[in-house]
Parts: C-alpha cells; sequence; structure tokens
C-alpha cells in the first residue's frame, strides 16, 4: 500500500502522530514520521515523478506542474484555461525515465491507482487500472423558467465541454426542484430551496460530480449555486465509482476560516477511502496507491491565516487545518482495517507549504511590453518558463529580464549552472526560452490580467527544496519494512519500495 498525503508536514504528522500502525496494529515494525526532502520545484507532479523513478526532474522531465515542449503560442493559450487539455504533466507518458509502477508490474505486480499522478495516459492502453480526478471552479446561474410545467435548458460549460442544464420547477416557491445535467434521465435529483445535493454527469472526458443549491426561486426564474465540481477519469478498465448520491464532489464550501472563497473540497476525502475500499474488495492487487490531496488544498487557503494571522482567526485557520489532518487519518484507519496487518506500507508526502504574500504576473509583464501576443509566460509557483514560436532576440530576453527585476528583485534567470543545481533537464524545450525563479513568499501566476504585482495573503508549494518548509514526510510500516532503509529525500524512495516488495 503506498500512499501520499499530498502537502502533509512532517511536523503536524510527527506531533500528532497522524498514520500510525499501533492503533490497529500494535506490534508491526514502523519508521515513525520522518521529514522528506523534495526536489525543485517542490511541487505534485515533479515531486510525485521522482518519487515514481528515483531521479530529479533533470531525469524525468517533469519540471513544473505546467510546463509545454515545443507547443505553439496559439495552441498554449487556447488549452491554458482547461485542466483536461493541460493534464500531460501528470501523465505517465511525459516521464523521460522508468517509473516504479513498470518496475512493479514488471515483478509480475498487479497494481492499481487512486487519484496518483503518473498511473495514467489519455487515449493510450493502459498497464493498470487506475482513476484521476480534476476539478472546476463554482459558479452561479440564473434559468428562466417557461410554461406551465416552469421548465429550462440551460447550457452549463464544463472541462471545455458545454453540458445541458435541465430544471423543472413547482408553481410556488417552497416546491422541490427537479434538475439533470445531461441527457441521462436516469440521473435526475430533486430538491427543495436551501438545499443542497449532488447532480452527475457523463461527459466525454469522463463522469461529473456537481454539488447544487437551489438558493431561491421566483415567479419566472431559479436560481442556482453549482459548486466546485469533480471530474474522474477511468483508465484501464477501472470502474466507475458509486452515483450522484456518492459522488466526490463535496456539498460545502470548505476552509471557512479562510474568507472570501467558495471552493468545494475535490475530490472528497470520504469518497477518495471509497474507491480504495472498493478497488481492495474487488479487485484485491498486489499494490495499491491511494493519493490524499485534501490537506494540500487546507493548507493553500488557510496556512497564511494560520502562520501570519492572529487571534481567533489564525486559531481557527490552524483547527480546520487539523481537522482535515484527522479526516485522513480516519480514512486511512479504515483502509488499514481493510488491508490487514500483512500488508507493507509506505506514506508519504511530496512537499510542504509556505505562505505568500505576493503574486507576481510575468504575462502581465509581456502584455505591458507588447510581447504578449507572441510569447507566453508558464510554469510553476516559483519557476517561470516563457514560451515564443520563434526564438527572441537576446535584446527582447534582456528587456523582459530587466522588466521582472524591476517587478520584484528576488527574480533571477536560470542558466546552465543554475539549471544543473536546481536538477533541471538544462537542454529540454520544457524550460522555454527563458527561465526565471522568484524568492519565498512570492508566486508566480499566469493569467495577463491586471497588476503585475499583487499583495495576498495565501500559500504555495514549490520554492526551494532546501527550505525546511518544503520538507515534506515518510513513515513506514509492516513485515516486511524493519530492514529497509529510511529515506531522506524522495528520490530515494523507489529504491525502499524495492527493498520492502522483494522482503
Amino acid at each position: 500500500m503506498i500512499v501520499c498525503v499530498d502537502g502533509g508536514l512532517p511536523n503536524t504528522v510527527s506531533t500528532w502522530n497522524f498514520f500510525s500502525p499501533h492503533r490497529r496494529f500494535p506490534d508491526v515494525p514502523d519508521s515513525s514520521a520522518v521529514p522528506l526532502r523534495s526536489v525543485f520545484p517542490s511541487s505534485t507532479a515533479p515531486a510525485h515523478a521522482s518519487f515514481l523513478t528515483g531521479v530529479p526532474p533533470a531525469g524525468h522531465g517533469i519540471v513544473g506542474n505546467r510546463y509545454w515542449d515545443g507547443e505553439s503560442v496559439a495552441e498554449i493559450r487556447a488549452r491554458a484555461a482547461d485542466p483536461v487539455r493541460t493534464i500531460h504533466p501528470y501523465e505517465a507518458r511525459s516521464l523521460t525515465a522508468p517509473s516504479l509502477t513498470d518496475w512493479l508490474t514488471g515483478q509480475g505486480a498487479s497494481v492499481e491507482a487512486i487519484h496518483f499522478p503518473h498511473t495514467f495516459s489519455r487515449g493510450e492502453a493502459s498497464t493498470l487500472s487506475a482513476l484521476y480526478c480534476l476539478y472546476a471552479p463554482s459558479r452561479e446561474v440564473r434559468l428562466g423558467l417557461r410554461g406551465a410545467l416552469g421548465e429550462s435548458v440551460a447550457p452549463v460549460t464544463y472541462f471545455d465541454q458545454e453540458v445541458p442544464l435541465r430544471v423543472r420547477a413547482g408553481k410556488h416557491a417552497d416546491d422541490v426542484v427537479t434538475l439533470g445535467l445531461g441527457h441521462d434521465d436516469t440521473m435526475l435529483v430533486t430538491l427543495k430551496e436551501g438545499e443542497t445535493v449532488r447532480a452527475a454527469a457523463h461527459i466525454e472526458a469522463g463522469a461529473l460530480s456537481v454539488p447544487v443549491t437551489y438558493l431561491t426561486a421566483g415567479p419566472d426564474e431559479v436560481r442556482l449555486s453549482l459548486g466546485t465540481a469533480v471530474l474522474t477519469m477511468h483508465f484501464g478498465g477501472m470502474p466507475a465509482y458509486g452515483g450522484a448520491a456518492d459522488g466526490p464532489s463535496s456539498l460545502a464550501v470548505e476552509y471557512t476560516a479562510a474568507p472570501d472563497h467558495n471552493f468545494h473540497e475535490s475530490p472528497r476525502v470520504e469518497w477518495i477511502r471509497d474507491a480504495a475500499l472498493k478497488a481492495l474488495a474487488d479487485d484485491a492487487p498486489d499494490v495499491l496507491l491511494v493519493r490524499f490531496n485534501q490537506a494540500d488544498h487546507a493548507q493553500e487557503y488557510l496556512y497564511w491565516y494560520a502562520a501570519r494571522g492572529d487571534g481567533q482567526a489564525a486559531a481557527s485557520a490552524r483547527q480546520q487545518i487539523l481537522d482535515t489532518y484527522h479526516r485522513i487519518d480516519r480514512c486511512l484507519d479504515d483502509i488499514l482495517c481493510a488491508a490487514g496487518p500483512e500488508t507493507d506500507y509506505i506514506i508519504f508526502s511530496d512537499h510542504g507549504i509556505d505562505y505568500v504574500e505576493h503574486h507576481l504576473r510575468p504575462n502581465a509583464v509581456l502584455r505591458d511590453l507588447g510581447f504578449g501576443e507572441r510569447m507566453v509566460f508558464q510554469g510553476d509557483s516559483n519557476i517561470a518558463y516563457l514560451y515564443a514560436d520563434v526564438q527572441p532576440k537576446d535584446a527582447e530576453l534582456d528587456m523582459v529580464y530587466a522588466r521582472l527585476r524591476s517587478l520584484d528583485a528576488s527574480i533571477s534567470r536560470i542558466d546552465a549552472d543554475a539549471a544543473a543545481g536546481l536538477g533541471l533537464p538544462w537542454h529540454s524545450a520544457r524550460l522555454g526560452r527563458l527561465a526565471v525563479t522568484c524568492g519565498a513568499h512570492r508566486e508566480f501566476h499566469y493569467d495577463a490580467e491586471g497588476a503585475a504585482r499583487e499583495k495576498v495573503r495565501s500559500a504555495s508549494h514549490g520554492y526551494l527544496p532546501a527550505s525546511p518548509a518544503m520538507h515534506g514526510f515518510f513513515r513506514m510500516f509492516g513485515p516486511h519494512t524493519a530492514l529497509a532503509p529510511v529515506p531522506s529525500h524522495i528520490c530515494e524512495v523507489f529504491a525502499t519500495v524495492q527493498r520492502v516488495w522483494l522482503g
């Protein structure tokens, strides 16, 4: 059993003894939780790739949560807003090094994966069963009603596809609304004013789950809130899990100690647990990889308030972060109970978190310089890559860099020596025509609207792995773990898993 608690912090895990086997298996060998150094950028896609290959980005090629590899500027712009069309940094086919899953299947193991990066590739036959989730932001819709039954159909767009939203309302405000997403009449849901339910639809990219709140109704209009939607993609014969009622979307806005957002956890903790339990019960794989990404989301919303806030605001943020760890811990305990004491468990996190007080927008700099039509920045939290169809002139690159430096003095240009020191593949087209990094407590954002620099209360990963704030954690227990080396770096876990598997 390989479990990633995405963004899990070593101090939090150690202090509260999270993810311990001892409630269930008091005598099993246990390494306890230790810090685990990440790679650069210390973010989900690069760190998971290093976990699965045992090498840094220079070896596996995953240079950020967002990068491109020879696409035109026009294509980058066309695809940039759609998570499905920008998922390649999380796909197995993007790796340029052999994966642990390949090694395990070569050992004769059956392997399944629940929401774990680099275990799937779209459009290719998969060697293992996997599912992976993406999410789309909340929105509010108003539907004008027509006819005696108060019916309306309006398109809503999810993952670059229009999905019909169908509503039938009663004559009075306290009547129920019947609602459907898509064309499948077997997936209709009903709700009363003020109630929230999950709606579901099948779209080209996968299974869609959306929390819907019936806000108000007038004589000829219904107002609905569509919360954060979750798309579940299935690969390698992994069956669809659940229906509308028990789908992956959360019914409530989480992390309310951070004001002014409408994020519903996506996917929710309990759904990940249930998907893992179903895989264990139905298929009994030799190896199951599971990723819980909720601690990462909680910290992205709450960590600034926990670390930099004061009084009740800070206490509420810390408690909500801790509550998220407790939820994951309880769900992992259910998985341990199902998998049993003869299973070996590898539990880790891919990176840490730190507070952010400035967002930097390099594409706004290109806009202001008049380069926005032929150049575009993409990348990660603390490294940005400049893509252009034609190599810009040296004077243009110098102008871009000078303007970025005037925006924030922590920004520095990556050369061959710096790339080698950071473990990045210097000759890869994925690094673009220019690569720049920024300092601590800053984060690159890639929209071109608004100011190039903005003061915020936020949090992020992706900074230099030498910073303890970017460390993840590692813990293992089980009958074959006692003699396996305890890694201190995420690239070392590959060999540890091999040692545990071989007994």
